[in-house]
């Protein structure tokens, strides 16, 4: 045989292939010395290839070979007449779809021809082609759009947009009989309404999957994520059931969730943690929140999966990759939520958003967080894509301009954004300094701002929140005082709360009354104090603007440095706040060590009487006095030997280091715990603010100390 006649040969038995099995996406090219035997098309092949495309079944794939790109064509136009002609057969639709899928792999577009078009690439006209498919109903639209299902939810979904777009027609196909079994076609078809965030919808799925024989660790993840989302009963337990799981999908999904408001530590212990010790884990993990925010426990968990629902309806990305400018601050790349998304799934609704839109200005908004330690405000911009917002550092950025960075704001032929009219205006709301910046845009006042906005972003962007809101403030005075307790090893505190007359609205008018919720959370290192009440306060006549409701509140604690915060929400207006102490000091009256509780102010001109172990005592409100008058205080000491004396010292000093004096007097220890009342003299001490330290001393040399604060005002104003 003559070479020229072997190469012609080998030619002829070279064959382009597109072979890909029923349940695989990916098809690779190869050489077959074989022809392919025709398949016969009908609709009930088309059916069958939909099935096996999600249940491995075995089934005829030579459809998805072609040895040229005409014999691609000649099988999309034989598939396109198939389903137009009479009776229609919608089933073909979803072949056609297949096959394009296949044809995804290889590097032929598109062409203007029967079945195909130019700019519609292959994967998402397989996708729209099993959509019509769908669209005919019975069991090969239900096979169809659960094919569907499978192709637009990868592990890491690739064309959200698509799912977007697709993914409620697919949710809208009528049920029907179908080969495919139920742990498949529900788990799918569960997937995409929880994507599309379609609770009921989804929770249904994934309740048909579970019933069908599906995993049960699965199907709990799933279940409690939509269940928890809306407070559902039993989500909880849900949740903590898959935490124990050993599936790893299950593992990978909780630690997403998580990821979104976890610390690096946090996560890598996570990720060292036994199936076992998961749920234990997580519990403590969310109950911090829990207890930081002064919430009952598990509220932060459904809290942050409402928040991840409410992320995918209005902030998920809808295309990727993102593109990054040079030196961009905040970068997720792998984010399923925009930058708005992050920052809302980590801390919930803004208390304020503003925006400036205007023709040819990029869309932009503007968050403020309201913080007792400092507000946290967000400047957001979508620049190349309306969908995609970005956190910027600055909100000159939000126009294009620097402000008082020095950053490359601009990469590439990316876009840049115009000048808009007002935008200073529209953020006076959120700081003070928006107002300076509209009359002086000096470069020190944006220095300022942006030493603000990258505070906000610091702090907002690596720690998460749940903050109780209110209607409005009740500028509640309050005081929480650690003393001993009646045996050793126990302690308590007496937390006073006064409720000016401005703040109040009664629940009712006759009898005249007040009512307030309260929650107090008490730590100390593992210790946990919860406690919840309704106090409801009867007066004989309404109080003025300058008196106030007093109440008080009695709990017992282990001794030790207790961080308390109380949330009080007054009943008829919803007016409240969170008031906090981060070190109280509950002394033990059986200790070695000499003990010393806080001191008690009192105010002998109307203060609420409290019931003291030696007898009433006069509590004040708000620890200020009018210069002249006196300042009873109380304190108890414990740890001395009964029947020595200790000496008392009570220094009372401005915070200026002037004005000071000095008492000395002498007790002796008759009962294990000594209970002293002193009056402390102002009649020659000047307005201001004043330190009033007590410091005791025994026989032995053992000494112990207190201090507390309070102001002395001038008596016309008193």
């Amino acid at each position: 045989m003559s070479p020229s006649y072997s190469r012609i040969i080998s030619a002829l038995l070279l064959l382009v292939l597109v072979n890909g099995s029923a349940s695989s996406q990916s098809a690779s090219p190869a050489r077959t010395s074989q022809k392919p035997t025709p398949v016969r098309l009908s609709c009930d092949y088309a059916r069958q290839l939909m099935v096996a495309e999600v249940t491995s079944q075995r089934v005829d794939t030579s459809i998805y070979v072609f040895k040229r790109r005409g014999d691609a064509d000649e099988t999309l136009l034989k598939l396109t007449d198939l389903a137009l002609r009479s009776p229609h057969c919608p089933a073909a639709y979803g072949a056609r779809g297949l096959v394009k899928q296949r044809l995804a792999q290889t590097d032929w577009p598109p062409k203007d021809a029967p079945g195909q078009k130019i700019g519609v690439a292959w994967r998402e006209a397989a996708i729209y082609d099993l959509d019509l498919a769908a669209k005919g109903g019975g069991p090969a639209g239900v096979a169809a759009a659960t094919a569907a299902s499978k192709l637009l939810l990868p592990e890491k979904v690739d064309r959200p947009y698509l799912v977007r777009e697709v993914g409620p027609e697919l949710l809208a196909i009528p049920p029907a009989e179908s080969e495919i079994p139920d742990t498949i076609r529900y788990w799918l078809r569960g997937r995409l309404a929880a994507w599309l965030w379609v609770p009921p919808t989804a929770d249904s799925a994934f309740s048909r999957y579970l019933s069908s024989g599906g995993s049960r660790d699965r199907a709990a993840l799933e279940l409690a994520r939509l269940r928890l989302a809306r407070s559902a009963a039993g989500a909880d337990s849900l949740y903590y059931t898959a935490a124990a799981s050993t599936d790893t999908s299950v593992i990978k999904g909780l630690r997403a969730d998580v990821a979104l408001v976890a610390e690096p530590a946090e996560l890598k212990a996570f990720d060292n943690l036994a199936a076992p010790a998961r749920p234990a884990w997580l519990r403590g993990f969310w109950e911090k929140r829990d207890l930081d925010d002064v919430r009952p426990r598990g509220s932060r968990l459904r809290e942050h999966y409402r928040r991840i629902g409410a992320a995918r309806q209005r902030f998920r990305l809808l295309s990727y990759p993102r593109q990054y400018e040079l030196n961009e601050l905040w970068i997720n790349r792998d984010a399923e939520y925009d930058d708005r998304g992050l920052v809302f799934i980590r801390h919930g609704e803004p208390d304020t958003t503003v925006s400036a839109l205007r023709a040819g200005a990029c869309p932009n908004a503007s968050w403020l967080y309201r913080r007792a330690e400092g507000n946290l405000i967000f400047h957001f911009v979508a620049r190349q894509n309306p969908d995609d917002w970005r956190l910027v550092e600055t909100l000159a950025n939000v126009a294009g301009e620097n402000g008082a960075t020095t950053r490359i704001r601009q990469a590439g032929d990316l876009q840049r954004c115009a000048a808009i009219d007002g935008l200073l205006e529209s953020r006076r709301t959120l700081d003070p300094i928006y107002a300076e910046l509209v009359g002086n845009q000096s470069r020190r006042i944006w220095e300022r701002e942006l030493a603000v906005t990258t505070r906000s972003r610091e702090v907002g962007t690596t720690t998460d929140s749940d903050l109780l809101r209110f209607h409005s403030t009740l500028n509640t005075a309050w005081r929480a005082y650690g003393l001993l307790g009646p045996r050793p090893g126990r302690g308590r505190a007496l937390i006073l709360m006064s409720v000016p007359g401005t703040a109040l609205a009664p629940i009712s008018q006759q009898p005249l009354a007040y009512g307030f919720q309260m929650r107090l959370v008490g730590r100390s290192g593992a210790r946990v104090v919860e406690l919840d009440s309704v106090r409801h306060l009867g007066v004989h006549q309404a109080p003025t603007a300058d008196q106030m409701v007093t109440f008080t509140t009695e709990i017992p604690l282990p001794p030790g440095s207790w961080n308390l915060a109380v949330a009080l929400q007054q009943q008829r207006d919803s007016a409240g706040e969170v008031l906090r102490d981060s070190d109280v000091p509950v002394p033990d009256v059986g200790g070695q060590s000499l003990a010393l509780s806080d001191i008690v102010l009192g105010d002998e001109r109307g203060g609420r009487p409290w019931n003291a172990p030696d007898g009433s005592f006069p509590l004040s409100s708000t620890g200020t006095y009018a210069q002249g008058e006196p300042i009873p205080i109380y304190y108890e000491v414990a740890g001395a030997r009964s029947g020595s004396d200790i000496q008392s010292e009570v220094t009372f000093v401005r915070d200026d280091g002037k004005g000071r004096s000095v008492i000395k007097f002498g007790e002796r220890m008759d009962s294990p715990v000594a209970r002293v009342r002193r009056d402390v003299n102002t009649s020659k001490s000047k307005p201001g603010r004043y330190s009033l330290t007590v410091r005791i001393k025994t026989a032995d040399g053992r000494t112990a100390q207190r201090e507390t604060t309070l102001i002395v005002s001038d008596k016309s104003k008193k």
